[in-house]
């Protein structure tokens, strides 16, 4: 998808800057992921879900000084509260990588983010099934499948897969706003309107929200 936010020109750049050997999230992952936290059944704070944006088991610290680490930070929530108005108002659109060679949109990459959202709180996501809602429901279980075709790894027959690969695209922001609604509905109403939700009250001793890997009274919280 061609980026013409500046914003997300930034944020896309920046990500990519990253060194390569942190496996830091790039853009279109990035935004898989963080619909996924936002729509989960549970309230993912910003200093659980957010190191494994700079590495994939979430203990590299990709930068060069706190100062850094705080304006990447900064520009992930940023990303995510505008994607949380995005959902919560009905307007998401998904960013996807596209391949110029074949022209094909690269759906498999959001997908993926999403399921690192999933696997954060795996067992919170069984609300949606004891809850009823069969949109929901549905939802969800269309969303487990574009994963595991995106992982090679689906036993339905191929035409259904070469369907459902088709389809993607549009069936991404459908079944995330249905989850969304979800979310809003059962986690309350004022869960889905507030800013990003950041701990209110962080101890100088724990780990900063930023990602750095410091404790916060030596990074954020200095000074």
């Amino acid at each position: 998808m061609r980026i013409s936010s500046p914003r997300l020109r930034r944020l896309d750049g920046a990500l990519a800057n990253l060194p390569e050997e942190s496996e830091a999230m790039l853009l279109s992952d990035l935004d898989g992921y963080l619909a996924g936290v936002i729509v989960c059944p549970d309230q993912v704070l910003p200093d659980e879900w957010l190191p494994l944006v700079w590495s994939a088991d979430g203990t590299a610290t990709p930068f060069v000084d706190d100062d850094e680490a705080r304006w990447y930070a900064e520009l992930v929530l940023d990303h995510h509260d505008r994607l949380r108005q995005a959902l919560d108002t009905g307007r998401h659109a998904p960013f996807f990588e596209i391949d110029a060679r074949h022209d094909e949109v690269m759906w498999e990459l959001w997908i993926e983010g999403f399921a690192a959202a999933v696997n954060l709180r795996p067992l919170a996501w069984g609300a949606i099934a004891e809850s009823g809602d069969a949109e929901a429901v549905a939802a969800m279980a269309g969303m487990d499948t574009l994963v595991r075709i995106a992982r090679d790894e689906c036993d339905l027959d191929r035409a259904e897969i070469d369907r459902l690969t088709l389809e993607a695209p549009a069936l991404i922001p459908e079944w995330t706003l249905r989850l969304n609604a979800w979310r809003r509905e059962h986690r309350g109403a004022a869960a889905g309107s507030a800013d990003t939700p950041r701990p209110t009250k962080i101890g100088r001793n724990d780990p900063c929200t930023c990602g750095s890997g410091k404790k916060y009274k030596k990074c954020c919280g200095a000074g």
